[in-house]
């Protein structure tokens, strides 16, 4: 008999039955659940076990095929005959339970309709005992939904919550050599072996293969094929990791929803060792400086885009990230305490956030200043555009929807370029500014709380509650010490001057939103 689960609702007392996995797609639910209205204690109980007997007789009959059952009526009939009272008869036509007919039953009262439970119950077990010796029942496995149907809804119930676009197109990317690799299998049957297969296709996957010409147009197994007779480098540990967290987050879910009782071992990855790694974030050398913001190189590069002007000064004088940079919007602009700074936070649908430390407001450099800053937000202003670097547009995929990647990724590939002329070393890039900012305040011997405030790095101590208006976020009380850190901040280069209005006649046409 189906085990009754009480569930207590502000609504009043529920009884929940677990419906078996073969039947789930005949009764198209995964749950029954069904008012006890007034019933408590051994009354509730009492109801509860006479819906237990009505389904247990409703599921034995769909499994052996005699006849088909209205799970809903039958529930309703023991119902009400379990809360009529104990004097009103309950009367039930053409009982039958597998094999076992019990006509047409009458119960008179409370004890009548108790011992017909005890005979249902018995006929309950008989019915499944003769099922057993004369065939076989449906495997668990085998009567769960395909991995196909899984992966769709998994990825829906992603977008759903809005979950980046990013991560959804690397969980697509998991689960497309999932089923490439296993095969579109009931979800229960993806045991030890098939996640091994998996795994052995990871480490014969060519890097960058979905974009690779070479491997357009052919099947998971014949890429995989195609690179183990290439013998391609095996993947990093870093890729091995990401793969097993896609997995588990989404065999855990299928237990969440009850499709599998357990999630396949998916096998321990390590954490990526990254201790005898090339150190890849350096900051930039004064000489490397010196001929960045040369204007014989600078001028004539930066002056097509308001992005290339002040991108590389905003990222040296402020240390922030690329996209943090790109994704400015004119009021993110602000004085606070007489102090000119920048807000990085997200305030807007497209601007993101890597952190909670992220949040900040980072003073503006006298330098950055003096080379016409102000000036400049006001001519973009002047444009009615909303954003400050309004040429960047934001990542989107060859379907022109965003791909997660930001609005930095255009600005980091176009400094990229500036900077091969420098014959600097390859993997040093827009990034470099932060070390830069960073090493240079460390050796002024700015204390680390100071530059973390600066940066946004996460700090040991607690992070100050940030609140929603900006002069909470802005902190003021340490205000002055960061205005003070970056005072000790002076590159031995010569901010380039931004003449008045040079970026004021902009083509509208030519933005982004």
């Amino acid at each position: 008999m189906p085990k009754p689960y009480f569930l207590a609702r502000r609504s009043g007392l529920y009884v929940r039955f677990l419906v078996p996995l073969d039947l789930r797609d005949v009764v198209g639910s995964r749950f029954l659940i069904r008012t006890l209205r007034s019933a408590r204690g051994d009354r509730a109980r009492f109801v509860a076990a006479t819906l237990g007997v009505a389904l247990s007789e409703a599921f034995a009959r769909m499994r052996t095929g005699v006849g088909m059952v209205d799970v809903k009526k039958l529930l309703e009939s023991a119902q009400r005959a379990a809360e009529s009272g104990e004097d009103r008869p309950w009367t039930a036509s053409n009982v039958r339970v597998g094999g076992v007919d019990f006509g047409n039953v009458q119960t008179n009262g409370r004890e009548d309709t108790l011992d017909f439970i005890e005979a249902m119950k018995a006929a309950d077990q008989m019915v499944a005992k003769a099922w057993a010796a004369t065939s076989a029942p449906p495997s668990p496995a085998d009567a769960t939904p395909l991995l196909s149907v899984e992966i769709e809804r998994h990825i829906n119930v992603l977008k759903r919550r809005k979950v980046c676009t990013k991560t959804i197109t690397e969980s697509k990317h998991s689960l497309r050599l999932l089923i490439g690799i296993v095969g579109n299998l009931p979800v229960g049957s993806i045991k030890r072996d098939e996640i091994a297969a998996f795994w052995e296709g990871v480490r014969w996957w060519p890097a960058n293969a979905t974009v690779k010409p070479q491997y357009r147009g052919l099947s998971v197994r014949e890429i995989i094929a195609k690179g183990q007779a290439e013998g391609v480098k095996p993947p990093g540990d870093y890729t091995y990791v990401k793969h097993s967290q896609r997995l588990g987050l989404f065999f855990n879910c299928l237990v969440e929803d009850d499709v599998l009782v357990k999630a396949p071992h998916l096998g321990k990855q390590a954490d990526p060792d990254r201790s005898t790694d090339p150190n890849t974030g350096r900051p930039f050398t004064d000489a490397e400086l010196a001929e960045i913001f040369d204007p014989q190189h600078f001028v004539p590069w930066a002056s097509k885009y308001p992005h290339r002007w002040w991108g590389p000064i905003l990222g040296l004088y402020t240390g922030a990230r690329v996209n943090e940079i790109a994704q400015l919007y004119i009021d993110d602009v602000k004085q606070i305490d007489g102090v000119w700074g920048l807000f990085f936070w997200k305030q807007h649908r497209a601007q993101k956030i890597k952190t909670k430390s992220s949040i900040r407001f980072v003073p503006l450099a006298k330098p950055v200043l003096d080379a016409g800053f102000l000036q400049f937000v006001e001519d973009m202003k002047a444009t009615g555009h909303p954003r400050l670097f309004p040429h960047l547009p934001a990542g989107t995929g060859k379907d022109g929807e965003p791909n997660g990647l930001g609005y930095g990724r255009q600005l980091s590939r176009q400094f990229a370029a500036y900077l091969k002329q420098f014959q600097i070393e390859k993997g040093t890039a827009f990034h470099a500014f932060r070390h830069t900012l960073s090493t240079k305040l460390a050796e002024a011997m700015v204390p680390t709380t100071t530059i973390a405030l600066i940066t946004g790095h996460a700090r040991r101590q607690e992070v100050p509650t940030l609140e929603k208006h900006y002069i909470h976020i802005a902190d003021v009380k340490t205000l002055p010490e960061r205005v003070a850190a970056l005072d000790h901040f002076q590159p031995p280069v010569g901010m380039p001057y931004l003449a008045k209005h040079m970026f004021a006649a902009i083509d509208l046409n030519s933005l982004h939103p």
